[in-house]
């Protein structure tokens, strides 16, 4: 998956203290030793994150998600083809999305189809879809 760019504030201690370590050999770079505190601080709140995505749900959904009666999460990448939408659009199903990471809806899914499925959405992370079905997804969105 492509990384993001992100500008964080620190002090003189605290750069220091980090170019020492990586002086040291201990780590590689400044970015190293950031995503490894990142990854550190991000798996000390596991529970709060399972609790968000709901791990007792079962099943496998587009091979990167779940989906059980109309709960469908994933913690990663979540992606939304336009089978999925039909097969949701044709039995009545409506879908409660639920995503920390990325939620991908591919381009050739139908926006009136998407707009009729849908539930409820909430996304912790970024979206990417055609601007109409960003729109949609942000009209469903649950504000935390």
């Amino acid at each position: 998956m492509k990384s993001e760019k992100v500008t964080i504030n620190l002090s003189a201690v605290e750069l220091a203290q980090i170019d020492f370590l990586v002086e040291k050999g201990l780590y590689v770079s400044r970015s190293d030793f950031i995503r490894l505190a990142t990854r550190k601080q991000t798996e000390s709140h596991q529970r709060e994150i399972e609790q968000f995505v709901d791990p007792s749900v079962q099943g496998t959904f587009a091979g990167v998600g779940i989906i059980t009666d109309s709960l469908v999460w994933g913690l990663g990448i979540l992606g939304i083809g336009s089978e999925h939408v039909e097969e949701a659009h044709r039995t009545g199903q409506k879908l409660n999305i639920r995503a920390i990471g990325v939620l991908k809806i591919d381009k050739d899914v139908n926006p009136e189809q998407f707009r009729s499925v849908l539930s409820r959405v909430k996304i912790s992370g970024k979206i990417i879809a055609e601007p109409e079905i960003k729109k949609i997804i942000e009209e469903f969105n649950e504000k935390s």
